[in-house]
């Protein structure tokens, strides 16, 4: 119906709620990735560059340069 895979629609989803977090808490990258289920920092990393274009570290940075 959306015209894009379950999983997809899922990792959209995940990324979303990492931004949020990213954005919104004092939270580190490994609190964050733990709390998305992540097994490690670095699985996560790789995931959120690959949904977002930017590191954790990098897409905290821009937000947070902008207030």
């Amino acid at each position: 119906m959306l015209g894009i895979s379950a999983g997809e629609v899922i990792r959209n989803r995940i990324a979303l709620e990492a931004k949020r977090l990213l954005i919104n808490n004092d939270l580190s990258i490994s609190e964050i990735a733990g709390q998305l289920n992540f097994a490690d920092n670095s699985y996560f990393t790789k995931f959120f560059k690959k949904q977002a274009g930017l590191t954790p570290e990098e897409f905290r940075k821009t937000t947070n340069s902008h207030e």
